[in-house]
């Protein structure tokens, strides 16, 4: 889609500007939290042109109301500068001069803390290396007005210059007027998806989906240009006869009418009207055309499509304004799940039975769903939907004052973490878990306990952590 690719290709360009143009000292890009992966990764991927001379570094640490996050970022800047190192110094050829970093900086703050490693990484860097690109990108920032007084103070030191800057905004460009203070020397690139255009080129492909012949199939299917009509069938093309279909199906544990392509098409449309009517703020609409869904899955005997119609459809109740009706319809697909021992459609569900009490203010009653969602998930083997579960209880506890039980959740979360594997303690929700924890620690004056947790926390985000929960249950006890 056209209003998706534009946004990065203005990424990409901004990057070649930015590497053409040494003398730049900041790139600043505001984009939308949809894209804001391929966005870094754009970024990201400049680091390899032939005329950079600049190693990158990404640091994406939030910022909260009373921890600005440059105690993360300089965990993880000296954790970056440490791999560059080895990196550097295995290279067969073409190596760069990188020297070992000095013992760990001290200062009386996090940010002067973050000021000493950062300008210590500069000068561990030789030729033919320029300088450091360091790229700043929170993953949400509550603390507007001190993120831009940091943000200053750091292009203020002259003992940086040899580092350059990119600061990425999410969907409003609040640093916008730190980035013009520098004048020329600042380049400016809005990368955000034109809402109108999205919208507009999601109905026309809707349209098409819906609009598709009986029968056709290949890219015609999922929205292409094509004939009206379903092309005649090859010359040498055999259809499987019904025994053989039933065979396969059978074989795999499905229906035959998810095998056919006139019954999945016949979904597939009734999937996208929902979607479509979601989009377009017809709630009842979307309700509608995702029951009628659910029902033919049930009609077919897909047991497993059902389950799936049936989480769509609550969470289109939801958008009604309808919460107990969406509680019922997750109630009942959770059930379904857990009978057909599907382990996350089922914690899935009960996590969403979870979030219809929140938007009801029951967050007591919120908090015990998101528990069963854990245990539900760990019973049936899910590892990272019982994180989820048991994080997501310990928040809501968190909130509500109850720090013991809060703890407990959060431990509970990182066991299961503890017993996964790097890739899903990576992408799951146990480095926040950690980061919690953390908070907790030095509401108690533990700032030691704090700083290992939220390291770790980051070395887990990066797939290099081993442990799990095993190294933070002493912290939490």
């Amino acid at each position: 889609m056209q209003c998706l690719t534009d946004p990065l290709e203005r990424v990409a360009e901004a990057m070649r500007v930015f590497i053409d143009r040494p003398a730049l000292r900041l790139l600043h890009v505001t984009t939308g939290d949809a894209i804001r992966i391929p966005v870094l990764e754009h970024v990201m991927a400049a680091e390899h042109d032939a005329e950079n001379l600049c190693p990158f570094v990404c640091l994406e640490a939030p910022v909260e109301e009373g921890d600005d996050g440059w105690g993360i970022r300089a965990v993880e800047l000296r954790a970056d500068m440490e791999a560059l190192c080895e990196r550097e110094s295995t290279a067969t050829e073409g190596a760069a001069e990188v020297r070992p970093m000095p013992e760990e900086a001290r200062a009386g703050t996090d940010l002067g803390r973050f000021l000493l490693e950062l300008r210590a990484a500069v000068q561990c860097l030789g030729k033919p290396l320029a300088g450091l690109v360091v790229v700043l990108s929170p993953v949400w920032v509550r603390d507007v007005a001190r993120w831009k007084e940091d943000v200053r103070a750091l292009l203020a030191r002259e003992e940086l210059g040899r580092v350059r800057w990119v600061l990425v905004d999410l969907e409003e460009p609040i640093s916008l007027d730190v980035a013009r203070a520098l004048g020329a020397s600042a380049y400016l690139v809005d990368a955000r998806i034109d809402a109108a255009a999205l919208q507009e080129e999601s109905d026309a492909l809707a349209a098409s989906i819906e609009s598709a012949p009986t029968g056709a199939w290949g890219a015609r299917a999922t929205g292409a240009a094509g004939p009206d009509d379903a092309p005649p069938p090859r010359y040498n093309a055999r259809a499987l006869d019904p025994e053989e279909l039933r065979a396969l199906a059978e074989e795999a544990n499905l229906p035959p009418e998810v095998l056919s392509v006139e019954p999945m098409q016949k979904l597939r449309a009734l999937i996208t009207g929902a979607a479509r009517a979601a989009r377009n703020r017809d709630a009842a609409g979307a309700v509608a055309k995702q029951r009628e869904a659910r029902a033919f899955c049930k009609g077919i005997g897909w047991r497993k499509g059902a389950v799936i119609m049936a989480c769509l459809l609550g969470s289109y109740a939801l958008q009604a304004g309808a919460p107990r009706a969406a509680l019922d319809i997750f109630t009942e697909a959770r059930d379904e799940a857990t009978d057909e021992d599907m382990a996350e459609l089922a914690a899935q569900a009960e996590m969403a039975r979870g979030a219809c009490l929140l938007l009801e203010k029951r967050d007591e009653e919120a908090a015990r769903f998101f528990a069963e969602a854990g245990m539900l998930a760990g019973e049936l083997g899910s590892k990272v939907m019982a994180i989820e579960g048991y994080r997501m209880c310990g928040q809501l506890l968190l909130g509500r004052g109850d720090e013991k039980h809060a703890v407990q959740a959060f431990v509970r979360a990182l066991e299961y973490a503890e017993g996964a594997a790097p890739q899903e303690r990576a992408t799951s929700s146990a480095p926040e878990a950690m980061r919690a924890l953390a908070s907790v620690c030095r509401a108690h004056r533990l700032g030691a306990q704090a700083d290992a947790l939220e390291a770790q926390a980051a070395a887990m985000e990066r797939g290099e952590e081993k442990g799990g929960g095993r190294h933070v249950a002493g912290h939490a006890g």
